[in-house]
């Protein structure tokens, strides 16, 4: 069976690396990261899963992901000043960090980097980490079939950050 534009439920073995050469995640000394998803519900990057279309069970390849179809172009207006009042009482920021900002339910609304800290105000970058990079997966296409009734009922798309209307990328990656 291949994989297909929409219902297929798909498991696969890779590693990530930037143009760089440096290992995102699946480093194949340590074993190869692993992850499912079910085609056409937006669960993994645009660029990925339409390469991964018509693949079979068993094949081994190696993607080139641009970034447009993976976290987009680096966005320098996504690079704000903001005061420090603007954060709740007792929220540290550090810079150097990667911070995901949480709502009162908890839900994780969008992910920032700190890249300065002021006297009364922070430098923080909405981008994503990889924003403007471009993705290399080494990949073993491990399980490919039919979705179950069961999964299709429980999909969900990957949630979008509201202000930027770009995916939530916390997961995407790993990063915390």
């Amino acid at each position: 069976m291949q994989v297909s534009e929409i219902g297929t439920y798909v498991r696969i073995k890779y590693t990530v690396r930037l143009e760089s050469g440096e290992i995102l995640k699946g480093d194949p000394n340590e074993g190869l990261e692993c992850m499912d998803f079910i085609s056409g519900f937006d669960q993994v990057l645009p660029g990925l899963e339409k390469r991964l279309i018509g693949l079979n069970q068993g094949d081994e390849i190696t993607l080139t992901i641009p970034p447009e179809e993976a976290f987009g172009f680096y966005d320098p207006s996504l690079v704000k000043e903001k005061n420090f009042s603007e954060f709740p009482e007792g929220k540290t920021l550090e810079s150097g960090k990667w911070v995901l900002a949480k709502n009162d339910k908890h839900k994780i609304t969008c992910g920032y980097f700190v890249k300065e800290k002021g006297l009364g105000s922070v430098i923080l970058d909405y981008n994503h980490p990889f924003a403007g990079r471009t993705l290399t997966y080494c990949l073993n296409v491990v399980e490919v079939r039919p979705a179950t009734q069961a999964e299709l009922k429980i999909v969900k798309p990957c949630d979008f950050e509201p202000a930027t209307k770009k995916k939530v990328w916390s997961t995407d990656l790993g990063i915390e």
